[in-house]
């Protein structure tokens, strides 16, 4: 349809004050030219008869002003020609009421051609952010699945048995479900530290833990990383250390330093660790959680249990973060 045709070539915000104008130029240059080509053809009473779709074309193509000083200065023009006497701006009759009666009807067809305007402009902005929101979707499912493949290869290839590998697999693949489900809760925006740490150690004795630091946000690309690495150490303690007795405690603190956030997790009254032979999956995590330059992780294994300093990046202040949600414990084996 030619309308639809047409849609492409309507400006989207605001088009400049100039152009307009000059789509308004050249839509009276246009009506004097079909009126006095028309002008033996028709009735003289007829002044207006092609100056109503000049209006619309330039309130459509040039925007609001453009459509008004059509109107305005092209009934002018047409008075000025064609309303008897003419060449005069003394009307006689029911000229001026005939100018008047134009300029009323022309407001309606302005005010039409604005309110399109305002429904383009909508549908744009709708458009370009359900495009954004599909190029992030995109590249979340990437990275996570790229997470997921790592998760795998690492926990297959160095798990003793199956049985085990298979438990521990599906512990890492929920702490990483528990972290994507609260980055959806607040889509598009950063995660709170203390409400990230506490909900990935949901399915540990969080009576055994101790939390405390201001208020710091991460952003959704750290806040999947940080979740794993606070699972893992959770899941460290309740094999070897803190929490795998009744009477161990971990002390989980943060703060901000020199525009990034630092953490302490650091483990008591466990029993007696000892540094690992080979590196596994938390080892790697540990220090390839972050992007270069942007964080790092620094743990030792000291005497009465692991102790854990993590440097990560902080998101912008300004961005509102998400708040806990009222939400039942997922209960998952720790491994």
């Amino acid at each position: 349809m030619p309308l639809r045709k047409a849609i492409p070539y309507l400006p989207q915000g605001r088009r400049p004050f100039w152009k307009g104008q000059a789509i308004a130029v050249l839509a009276i240059g246009a009506t004097v030219v079909c009126r006095s080509a028309a002008d033996p053809f028709i009735d003289s009473g007829l002044y207006f008869t092609f100056l109503f779709p000049a209006v619309l074309a330039a309130g459509l193509f040039g925007g609001t002003w453009s459509g008004i000083s059509t109107a305005f200065f092209g009934a002018l023009l047409v008075a000025f020609i064609w309303i008897p006497p003419r060449f005069s701006f003394h009307l006689t009759g029911d000229g001026d009421l005939r100018v008047i009666a134009f300029w009323c009807v022309a407001s309606m067809v302005i005010f039409l051609t604005d309110f399109v305007h305002a429904v383009l402009n909508q549908l744009s902005a709708a458009e370009e952010r359900a495009a954004t929101i599909a190029r992030e979707m995109q590249h979340r499912v990437q990275n996570t699945l790229t997470l997921v493949q790592a998760i795998a290869g690492q926990t297959f290839r160095t798990a003793d048995n199956l049985a085990k590998a298979q438990e521990v697999f599906a512990a890492r693949i929920d702490a990483l479900g528990r972290a994507q489900i609260l980055i959806d809760e607040g889509f598009g925006q950063s995660v709170t530290v203390e409400t990230l740490i506490k909900r990935t150690l949901i399915p540990f004795d969080t009576g055994q833990l101790v939390f405390s630091g201001p208020a710091l946000t991460v952003s959704r690309d750290v806040a999947v990383s940080f979740a794993l690495l606070i699972h893992e150490l959770a899941t460290n303690a309740a094999k070897y250390g803190a929490l795998s007795n009744g009477e161990g405690r971990i002390e989980i603190s943060w703060s901000e330093e020199q525009a990034n956030g630092l953490l302490n997790w650091k483990e008591r009254h466990g029993p007696a660790v000892i540094g690992p032979a080979r590196s596994g999956f938390g080892s790697k995590l540990l220090r390839s959680a972050f992007p270069h330059g942007e964080g790092a992780t620094y743990i030792t294994f000291e005497p009465d249990g692991v102790r854990c300093t993590i440097r990560f990046p902080i998101a912008d202040c300004s961005t509102r973060a998400v708040e806990p949600a009222d939400v039942q414990p997922v209960v998952s084996p720790a491994t």
